[in-house]
């Protein structure tokens, strides 16, 4: 589970992002000191519900192997806002919850993902479980126009899923298990990693379904119940991604075979 930081400093902010994020050095427990991107609420379409989701999926990602940022929660002391320089971005801190969402700064070298870049063949297990995570989370924002994602070499780190489980307001919707569930995902750029997967041989399917088969229900429980009480608006939203998880874990067998479909 995530654990809380305090805000202690401010950086800047990120350079790209469409939630505005900031780098921000937090104080852990022990008052050790770790660089954070922050993402604040009334910066995001949905608010805490977006905050919520990308905690979720930290959460999720993590118990799959995937290799997440540390994803940690930020509590943004009251008088904290007075070192934002920016007039209009500190005014939209103090309408924020006062728990943020953070993702612990890449460094070493990482670059985004460009259409030019292509999995490597010890990249394919990855990127296969990632497109099965997408897949089945919902989440749409693994575009070729805003990839998500940062490379180095053969190593990956994947960022930003505020806008996963989302399928409580698509209209039409039909779940990843079956027929047809995954038609937006063959959408040309509708995800970094099909173009590549589709020519790759030899995807371990049996290790990505060991791994879902893995996320126990006591497991998921514990992802809404650790979730800040500062996002209580979430709830409902939460629950959701929580039944997506299960059903999808329950009928996993019938979601890989709708995106072996999609990538056949």
């Amino acid at each position: 589970m995530l654990t809380r930081v305090t805000a202690v400093e401010y950086v800047r902010p990120m350079e790209s992002g469409r939630t505005s994020p900031l780098l921000v050095r937090c104080a852990r427990s022990d008052g050790s000191i770790i660089e954070v991107v922050a993402k604040f609420s009334d910066f995001c379409d949905q608010q805490e519900e977006n905050l919520a989701m990308e905690a979720v999926s930290a959460c999720l990602a993590g118990d799959l192997g995937l290799p997440v940022p540390e994803p940690v929660f930020v509590s943004i002391p009251d008088d904290w806002t007075e070192v934002v320089p920016d007039e209009a971005r500190r005014q939209r801190i103090l309408q924020s919850s006062r728990v943020a969402f953070g993702s612990r700064l890449v460094t070493g070298g990482y670059s985004t993902w460009t259409p030019d870049t292509r999995i490597g063949e010890g990249m394919v297990d990855t990127a296969a479980a990632i497109f099965t995570f997408d897949a089945i989370s919902q989440n749409p924002d693994r575009r070729s126009e805003n990839p998500n994602c940062l490379v180095r070499g053969e190593n990956i780190r994947i960022i930003d899923h505020e806008l996963a489980f989302g399928h409580g307001v698509v209209l039409g919707w039909r779940p990843p298990w079956t027929a047809g569930g995954l038609n937006w995902l063959e959408r040309k750029g509708a995800h970094i990693f099909r173009a590549d997967l589709r020519r790759a041989a030899g995807v371990d399917y049996d290790a990505i379904k060991a791994t879902w088969l893995s996320v126990d229900d006591n497991r998921l429980t514990a992802y809404g119940a650790s979730l800040p009480t500062e996002w209580a608006t979430a709830a409902n939203r939460v629950q959701s991604a929580l039944n997506l998880i299960w059903s999808a874990r329950a009928k996993i067998d019938a979601c890989l075979a709708e995106i072996q479909r999609v990538l056949s």
